[in-house]
């Protein structure tokens, strides 16, 4: 049997960013062959890895996943098993992820006679920059399975340990960052006329996105408008500005609304551009789709942590931070839910951040029960 917590605080000091997770790949691979998972799907997608587990008799198709990736954050932990990478590390929990999926993998063997069908366990590069889902279904290998249901946790401070946390529909919002380049044309400071200054764009602009910003989740019109960055011209004081760039990130809690509301951001930035005389572009970036509780996995989910005795909090409103499983949620019946790692953890992304170890038995537990519901 694994020594979880061992393997864990292994993976913790060798973390990867995203689309570069091949050690990490390699050692799942060798965890899993050493397990006794004979089939694992590899180069179908970055550094992803879809392993199935075949029980031999006809039944449902369950996938489960975690993500590879670490952060581009330098660790402040002083502990024994720190990041060996400087500059990366585990601040997400990925590696207490990535161990679950282990440790069940490692549970449904033991027992593989008590089931029938199938369960795929996928590890995922490239969940934080939003691409990785995405590019798992553009390589099609999913198609090969007829998926019945596919769920995900992600661990959450400042819940009570092992508090499952989950709601119907909208769990995480579509979120998309955007970077508006705005092109004029320099001239002399003392003649600013001869030139195309971006300044009386940039104050338009920001004052559109401060007019759509609703912040209240409770409200039919949430969206978020989030500035991130913005740059105009140089510190070259003889020389009005002919370019800029002005940077926000957006969400909300429907895919389909999110698209109707890029649509008249992105018109409304024509309209700016053109009465200002400017060119402009725009790169998209991030993408992440709202992840769709399907009711019916939402309450497999409830009937889970009922099973293990856990304790179960139903979310009103949806989480603010954006999870590209919402890529998978939108083409399959499944559900996504969060495990409590302490009210007293660190937040994600912090660089003290550490995965609590006691959390391992309940993420398998409950990935193992929902097996047992679906495929026994």
């Amino acid at each position: 049997m694994m020594n979880l917590e061992e393997l864990r605080k292994t993976l913790h000091q060798h973390p990867e960013v995203s689309g570069k997770e091949k050690q990490t790949s390699v050692f799942i691979v060798k965890k899993l062959k050493e397990i006794g998972v004979t089939q694992v799907h590899e180069n179908f997608s970055e550094y992803s890895l879809l392993a199935e587990i075949d029980f031999n008799s006809p039944g449902k198709t369950i996938l489960f996943r975690a993500e590879l990736d670490a952060l581009p954050i330098e660790e402040t932990n002083q502990f024994t098993y720190q990041s060996k990478n400087k500059n990366v590390s585990h601040k997400c929990g990925h590696d207490g992820h990535m161990t679950m999926l282990l440790g069940l993998a490692e549970k449904l063997i033991e027992h593989r006679n008590e089931f029938s069908g199938k369960v795929l366990l996928l590890f995922q590069s490239s969940e934080e920059t939003g691409k990785g889902a995405k590019n798992i279904l553009k390589s099609k290998i999913l198609e090969k399975f007829n998926i019945d249901y596919a769920f995900s946790l992600h661990n959450v401070p400042g819940y009570p340990l092992g508090n499952i946390i989950t709601k119907p529909q909208t769990f995480t919002p579509s979120v998309e960052s955007v970077d508006i380049e705005l092109l004029g044309k320099t001239s002399h400071a003392g003649m600013p006329w001869k030139g195309i200054n971006p300044a009386s764009a940039i104050r338009d602009l920001i004052n559109y996105f401060t007019s759509i910003h609703q912040p209240d989740v409770t409200q039919e019109n949430y969206f978020l408008a989030t500035p991130i960055y913005i740059q105009m011209g140089e510190k070259a004081y003889g020389t009005s500005a002919g370019k800029a760039t002005l940077s926000y990130t957006l969400r909300t809690g429907e895919h389909k609304k999110f698209v109707q509301q890029k649509k008249e951001i992105i018109h409304q930035i024509e309209k700016t551009c053109q009465r200002e005389n400017l060119n402009f572009s725009l790169q998209w970036k991030e993408a992440f789709e709202a992840n769709n509780n399907d009711p019916e996995a939402f309450e497999l989910i409830r009937k889970a942590a009922e099973a293990n005795q856990y304790s179960f909090t139903e979310k009103e409103h949806f989480f603010n931070w954006g999870e590209d499983f919402g890529a998978f949620t939108q083409q399959y019946k499944g559900a996504m839910f969060g495990l409590g790692s302490g009210e007293n953890t660190p937040e994600l992304h912090n660089p003290d951040y550490d995965f609590p170890d006691q959390l391992l038995p309940y993420g398998i537990n409950m990935f193992y029960s929902l097996s047992k519901k679906l495929l026994q």
